[in-house]
């Protein structure tokens, strides 16, 4: 049996008074996997069939009509051959001519054909078969009826439609049956019969794309007439992902975002880059905003940094991210603010783009309660391969032999005095390990049409791939409530939400370790820890367990109440309160007993405090053809950090380690910052008959971290937009055009992430003097300091094809940061080095965004989804007057990149004797650093992201492609070659071993000052090791399977789902001899290691269920 149906998202609307052609919209696209295919629809049919088949027929007036064909696949065997030909005849009576001689008759129900076999008596379902009549109604979630509503049995030839009333009735149907109950922007259902007779169905609505709501800056407005660039990631998209931090769900799936995780332990911090790096010096960390409330742990430290150990221990992880006291089951949306029509509201933190986090909400209805956990494992993706320990001394005797040296206990005890039949794989030792996840999330929600409630909790803990018992549990609540009055005049909202997180780790991240000599002993033979000079034992690192405890309380109230009609006043009030601490000993024993250690230990807490006060008015006029919307407001925020720095020495016993209370000598140092920001907001918003938008935004800040002579800031921006799709001209000769839209936004924004107090004359202290504390200025004040300004640019087009099923969004983006924050030098005589200032140069970036999503296909029991994002950056120093005179000129060149990369030009080696060399630039004779680097172009670097989702039935399928093409390093090997004791990657065994070698490396050398040793002091620093750094990453991969409502209900169970989800799951680059490109981006931080041997992010997959009540 079969059911032939189109997918209503492909109907066209009809047009009054409008003649369609037969003619069909070929395909718009063809990227990648998306195939896509549309065409348009008419009344009247035209075909010529000789001698064909029923089905033929049938199928191409659906492909005419848009209408569908419903019938039994074994009734077509008794179909007779037709003979059609027709031209523009009218359906009606095409369908008479076809069944004219067929043993069947068709039913019209608005857009069904049903097709039924002519009845001669008897009944033609089988005589075994019980048939019943199945009526009911359909109405929405609020209760009203929903006419025109499809109800069909699948493989059969009942199908009906609702009337005005919302009701239905199928005759004679089978009492096993299975309803297929459909409509127009509304959720599919699937229903089994049963046997009921009477069966009622509550559709929920689904909003196009292009009316789902879009989160900006102190409101709420909707794709299709939003002015600014946004772009949003919702829970269903998190949820796919088994993550701790919110923030590891963006990577490749937001155009123009560029996030970089640090590594991969638990809590380690992420490089979050919105559309380029714009201040040289300053911090580009976005402005992230959490339910209305700021959300940043930047304390005005230096240099600028959100990680929550600023004041504190050097963390193992490379800092700790506050976005892993999130929990990411508790977000439905995270939304991106990008150019100036969307960043302006937020005036002097919103140059490097804003985030906006809305956590989940209660809904109207019953009580639900939502379990859901899973389990896992994770490790390393990929290690590095290295040479084994006869490898290795082969190199080290070879480098010997080059140099002309002998080999001796004091130089190569790897040679002369370690076992040299002994291998240890550091790698697998040492983080070959599996790391463990679990995660359990419970929530319970619901309400009334007036009042919303939801608490949750969750617990998640991981694991680490070290030796050991290292691991991050977290602990989260959250409680959300809302309540409207009945005459809708009074609403109010409360969120609050805790985490509390505990992180044990070692000192060191040992990972970095994965070169030591792979014969050198880890005990000596007296079964202790056996000490090589040169060398840390990694068994004594793993025995100094860093201790991070972290809490966090987020507290939000907003108030609404609506003065006069269209008027309204809003409050909004929040609270962070954000604690770290820190304990770090180095006990005595894992320290290398050559140098009579001692204990000592580190202890650091610190304490963020934000509050914020926000007041608007909102006031709306709504006329027939256009609507004005005026919005003032103001902000006042304080934020208070302290942070305290304990170092404990003189133990008297490893025992007494956990606190300062046994140490002989603690030293101490502690930091205040006081930073309080006020502004005064406006914007205006005009609609003209839904086709032309404009969009005012003005803010003033006031910031205590300028002087009296700048603390103010202006800033502001206007966004228009023009839905040329709503024109007449369109909608008569576009009829697939579903949205066109051209925008553009010009705008000022600040950036005011510099350190605190840059205009006071500051004091440090200056030791004792006499037994009394001294003090001594530590900076030189500078009370003209003002913003870093960025004005952005943008023009966008926004296309939307047959009913959105395809959508497009391009966008070109110039922004230009102006006045930039850095370092001036100064005379020595001044008594300082430097002090901090405001000079004239000029960074832009630039680029293009492109974003695609299709809905491929769409039917009752079968979808498939496509997106594909990309997008190309530039990034170049516009100016910078007088940059040759000052000490810039060796970093920065106008014209070029910011992150400028300039490499000696590696021309090969001598073939004689196996020698590095490089070109002469400036023809001196002579290699040298300020001559002869050259500048290495950065070619056409883009990043983006291609995702697919498939639903089959009951069962889902989603996979999601990172990738990434850029320039950068492409080997991480000790050098010069074998002159270090450190094992060295399986590369340079292609390397030149004597006169005439063809090789890839240049000779192998042991010591400084020979030849080739000197040959080797530009290597590092040449374009020998610098090339195509692209990857393709699947970053993500999901399956699922939930469970048929009909095996649920004796439980009284509404939901349940099991499904498998993984994480970084493979990578596909040039170089394998790092051990992910992800955490070893050029010119970003090297993470824990060095270089590029930070602790790449896990391979993670995980098994588990959720379940509802």
């Amino acid at each position: 049996m079969l059911v032939r149906k189109l997918t209503s998202a492909l109907c066209l609307p009809e047009r009054k008074n409008r003649k369609w052609g037969a003619n069909y919209f070929g395909t718009l696209l063809l990227l990648s996997c998306l195939l896509i295919a549309g065409q348009t629809f008419a009344q009247k049919v035209s075909m010529n069939i000789k001698s064909g088949s029923l089905e033929k027929a049938f199928k191409e007036i659906e492909k005419q009509t848009g209408y569908s064909f419903i019938y039994g696949k074994n009734q077509m065997s008794q179909a007779v051959p037709v003979n059609i030909s027709v031209e523009n005849e009218q359906l009606d009576a095409v369908l008479k001519l076809l069944f004219n001689n067929q043993p069947f008759t068709y039913h019209l129900s608005g857009k069904f054909i049903a097709i039924r076999l002519k009845i001669t008596g008897g009944n033609n379902l089988a005589p075994t078969r019980v048939s019943i009549t199945i009526q009911g109604r359909i109405t929405d979630a609020q209760g009203s009826p929903i006419p025109a509503v499809s109800v069909v049995i699948p493989g059969t030839p009942f199908g009906a439609m609702t009337n005005d009333n919302g009701d239905y009735v199928l005759k004679d149907v089978p009492s096993d049956a299975v309803l297929i109950v459909s409509y127009l922007s509304y959720g599919t259902q699937r229903i089994m019969a049963n046997g009921r007779t009477t069966i009622n169905v509550v559709l929920e609505q689904q909003t196009r794309a292009l009316e789902e709501s879009v989160i900006i800056g102190y409101g709420t407005t909707t794709k299709r007439m939003n002015t600014g660039s946004v772009s949003s990631i919702t829970a269903k998209e998190i949820s796919k992902q088994p993550i701790s931090n919110p923030l590891a769900a963006l990577p490749g799936r937001v155009p123009g975002v560029q996030i970089t995780q640090q590594n991969g332990l638990p809590g380690s911090a992420a490089i979050v880059q919105i559309r380029g790096q714009g201040s040289m010096n300053s911090g580009n960390i976005p402005l992230y905003v959490v339910d209305g409330v700021p959300f940043t742990n930047f304390n005005g430290s230096y240099p600028p940094t959100d990680n929550l150990n600023a004041l504190g221990t050097s963390a193992t992880n490379g800092g700790i991210s506050p976005f892993s006291m999130i929990n990411p089951d508790d977000i439905e949306r995270m939304d991106i603010l990008k150019d100036a029509d969307a960043t302006a509201i937020y005036g002097a933190r919103g140059a490097n783009g804003v985030i906006l986090i809305t956590t989940k909400k209660g809904k109207s209805g019953k009580t639900r309660v939502n379990v859901n956990a899973y389990t896992g494992s994770g490790k390393v993706g990929h290690f590095i391969p290295m040479m084994n320990t006869k490898e290795y001394l082969d190199l080290r005797r070879e480098a010997f032999k080059n140099d002309g040296l002998t080999p001796n206990t004091a130089n190569a005890p790897e040679l002369t005095v370690w076992d040299q039949n002994a291998y240890t794989n550091w790698q697998k030792l040492l983080v070959g390990g599996t790391a463990r996840t679990t995660d359990a999330q419970a929530s319970i929600s619901g309400g009334d049409t007036k009042t919303h409630f939801m608490f949750s909790g969750g617990y998640h803990k991981e694991t680490t791939v070290y030796p050991g018992n290292f691991n991050s549990q977290r602990f989260t609540g959250r409680l959300s409530a809302d309540h409207t009055s009945s005459d809708n005049k009074f609403y109010a909202a409360f969120t609050a939400n805790y985490s509390n997180d505990k992180t044990i780790l070692p000192g060191s991240d040992v990972i970095s370790m994965y070169n030591l000599p792979p014969n050198m002993p880890l005990y000596d033979s007296t079964g202790k820890l056996a000490w090589v000079s040169g060398f840390t034992n990694p068994l004594a690192l793993l025995q100094r367990r860093n201790t991070n405890s972290t809490g966090n309380l987020m507290t939000n109230a907003n108030l609404r109440y609506t003065i006069i009609k269209n008027l309204d006043f809003k409050i909004n009030m929040g609270f962070t309160n954000t604690t770290l601490d820190q304990a770090n000993p180095v006990p005595a024993s894992t320290q290398n007993p050559i140098n009579n250690p001692q204990s000592y230990a580190t202890f650091a807490n610190t304490k963020s405090q934000n509050y914020i006060v926000e007041p608007t008015l909102n006031y709306t006029i709504e006329r027939k053809q256009d609507r004005l919307g005026l919005m003032v407001g103001g902000t006042y925020q304080r934020s208070l950090s302290t942070g305290q720095n304990l170092n404990a020495q003189n133990y008297s016993s490893e025992a007494l380690m956990s606190s300062i209370v046994g140490a002989g000598t603690v030293t101490g140092s502690a930091s205040y910052f006081d930073y309080r920001f006020a502004s005064l907001f406006g914007r205006v918003n005009y609609d003209y008959k839904q086709k032309y938008l404009l969009n005012l935004t003005f803010r003033r800040d006031a910031s205590s971290r300028f002087g009296p002579d700048n603390i103010y800031g202006d800033f502001g921006a206007v966004g228009a937009a023009w839905l040329f799709s709503q024109e007449d001209f369109a909608q008569e000769t576009m009829p697939w055009l579903s949205l066109g839209k051209l925008r553009a936004s010009y705008g000022s924004t600040g950036n005011d992430q510099i350190g605190n107090y840059i205009y006071l004359p500051l004091l440090s202290s200056a030791g004792s003097y006499q037994g009394a504390s001294s003090l001594i200025r530590s900076t030189l004040p500078n009370p003209g300091i003002k913003w870093e300004t960025t004005r952005k640019l943008e023009f966008g087009l926004e296309l939307g094809f047959l009913n959105d099923r395809i959508s497009f969004t391009g966008n070109y983006y110039r922004n230009r940061s102006a006045d930039q924050l850095l370092s001036a030098a100064l005379a020595l005589q001044s008594g300082y080095n430097s002090y901090t200032v405001n000079m004239p140069a000029l960074v832009q970036n630039s680029g293009v965004e492109l974003e695609l999503t299709s809905l491929n296909v769409k039917r009752y029991d079968f979808g498939w989804t496509s997106s594909l994002n990309v997008t190309f950056y530039r990034n170049k120093l516009v100016s910078f007057p007088g940059i040759e005179k000052s000490f810039y000129a060796s970093s920065y060149l106008v014209g070029q990149p910011i992150d400028l990369v300039r490499k000696f030009i590696y021309t090969g080696y001598d073939p004689n004797t196996g020698i590095p060399q490089y070109e002469d630039v400036n023809k001196d004779g002579a290699i040298d650093f300020n001559n002869d680097r050259q500048i290495i172009k950065p070619g056409l670097p883009f990043f983006g992201g291609l995702n697919n989702t498939v639903s089959y039935r009951n069962w889902d399928l989603s996979f999601f492609l990172q990738f990434n093409h850029r320039k950068g390093t492409t080997n991480n090997f000790s050098t010069p070659i074998g002159s270090s004791r450190s094992n060295q990657n399986t590369s340079v065994l292609d390397r030149w071993r004597q006169p005439g070698d063809n090789a890839t490396y240049p000779a192998a050398t042991s010591t400084s000052g020979t030849p080739i040793y000197l040959g080797y002091t530009q290597y590092s620093s040449s374009s020998a090791l610098w090339g195509d750094a692209s990857y393709l990453k699947l970053r993500s991969a999901a399956i699922s399977y939930s469970f048929p409502q009909r095996w649920l209900m004796k439980a009284k169970i509404s939901g349940l789902k099991v499904y498998a989800e993984g994480q970084n799951l493979f990578t596909w680059t040039k170089n394998k001899y790092i051990y992910d490109p992800e955490t070893s981006v050029p010119g970003g931080p090297p993470g824990l290691g060095t270089g590029m041997i930070a602790m790449p992010p896990l391979r993670t997959i995980v098994l588990g269920v959720n379940c509802s009540f």
